[in-house]
């Protein structure tokens, strides 16, 4: 089982890595925005202008970049990659950005429980006030939680120094929820710099978004090895995405990608909101759960069993 096809290493891997988000490049007008625009825009101003934004995108309506296929075709494999026989695996995440999102988070939990998942959720250190009731509640439920940056302000990536002056800060929530993951807000990345975090897994890429302030994509379905730590890069388009850059009202971009990740041996991996899924949109996520389920074989994981999963094989 030659589970180095999915390291970092491979040499198409790491072209898309380098070429398309490897590292964020924070342009003066990037830093401008971020450091005295973001802080003071009002949301519903944020939501128009990215849907403004989004009109200049070219993209089909599956959410399948051409050249991700290729790449997908040169490494698609039949091997059995997953234990028992699985075809696919999906992982669903959450971001939990705001106080509003944190309050909601037992309603979209217990729909999970319902159902018969378990996901992550990923929370904001340093930004609002962390309810430990709810912490309870998701350990004691066998979810799991994350770390989602520092203060969600935009600018952990603005510098290598305002980065390394909030590591240690991290770090201290990592121990103290007991996280094994990290995801970066706004899915800023730099996998060089995220080395320097107690993690055994980071979450900040994607396969393929233009959607994102960084653009561009890893072109891989898969989890890989970046460094020390393993990388569980997004596959479908997040709920953000679909309901307000796009529009949509339904979740048939979710169902043609996930058939287009289970024909090919993918992971499903979700992020979505509770700051989002509220109104109709929490019931279009339950679509989407049913979906799932009426899908054979396929494994429903956390990210940190996965994470664990694939580097283990990888050490083989």
């Amino acid at each position: 089982m030659k589970f180095d096809l999915f390291n970092i290493s491979d040499d198409r891997i790491e072209k898309y890595l380098s070429e398309n988000g490897f590292e964020n490049k924070f342009s003066i007008i990037k830093k401008t925005y971020y450091k005295a625009v973001r802080p003071i825009m009002p949301l519903s101003i944020r939501h128009y202008l990215q849907e403004r934004a989004s009109r200049r995108v070219n993209l089909k309506d599956n959410f399948i970049w051409d050249e991700l296929v290729n790449i997908v075709k040169e490494k698609k494999t039949d091997w059995n990659i997953y234990p028992d026989g699985y075809q696919a695996a999906v992982v669903l995440t959450h971001d939990v950005d705001t106080q509003e999102g944190f309050d909601n988070i037992p309603k979209i939990l217990m729909l999970e429980q319902d159902l018969g998942f378990k996901s992550s959720w990923n929370i904001v250190p340093y930004k609002y006030k962390i309810d430990q009731g709810i912490i309870d509640l998701i350990n004691g439920s066998g979810h799991e939680i994350g770390i989602h940056g520092y203060n969600h302000d935009g600018r952990l990536y603005y510098s290598e120094k305002i980065f390394n002056d909030r590591v240690p800060f991290i770090n201290e929530a990592i121990r103290k929820y007991g996280a094994k993951g990290f995801r970066s807000p706004m899915v800023h990345r730099n996998l060089k710099w995220l080395q320097k975090l107690d993690i055994e897994y980071d979450a900040s890429c994607f396969d393929y978004d233009p959607y994102q302030p960084f653009p561009g994509g890893t072109g891989s379905i898969w989890p890989f090895k970046a460094g020390k730590i393993i990388e569980l890069p997004y596959t479908l388009p997040q709920d953000h995405d679909i309901f307000y850059m796009m529009k949509k009202k339904d979740i048939e971009i979710w169902k043609k990608k996930t058939d287009w990740l289970i024909e090919n041996r993918g992971v499903i991996l979700l992020i979505t909101h509770p700051d989002y899924l509220t109104g109709g949109n929490i019931d279009l996520y339950k679509e989407f759960l049913n979906f799932i389920l009426s899908k054979e074989n396929i494994w429903a994981v956390l990210p940190k069993d996965i994470s664990k999963y694939w580097n283990e094989k990888l050490d083989k």
